[in-house]
């Protein structure tokens, strides 16, 4: 199935956007074992983003911390 061929490929290359816009058109699976694939997918892409947010929560400390540095000087 396409769409899960394309999941892999938003997953393998860490694509958050694209794996977002993806996960929000999941379509019917017919197939069992797509299904479980796709929901294996998803949950791996649930681990690249909050992954990311993790990074992008760290990112922000740090530069609260250099501006608050900054203007203490």
């Amino acid at each position: 199935m396409q769409w899960t061929n394309n999941l892999k490929i938003a997953v393998i290359e860490n694509d958050i956007v694209t794996i977002g816009k993806l996960i929000q058109d999941i379509p019917a699976f017919e197939d069992i074992d797509e299904a479980r694939e796709a929901l294996a997918l998803i949950q791996e892409s649930m681990k690249l983003v909050d992954e990311e947010k993790t990074k992008m929560i760290e990112t922000m400390k740090k530069m609260k911390q250099t501006k608050a540095f900054l203007q203490n000087q």
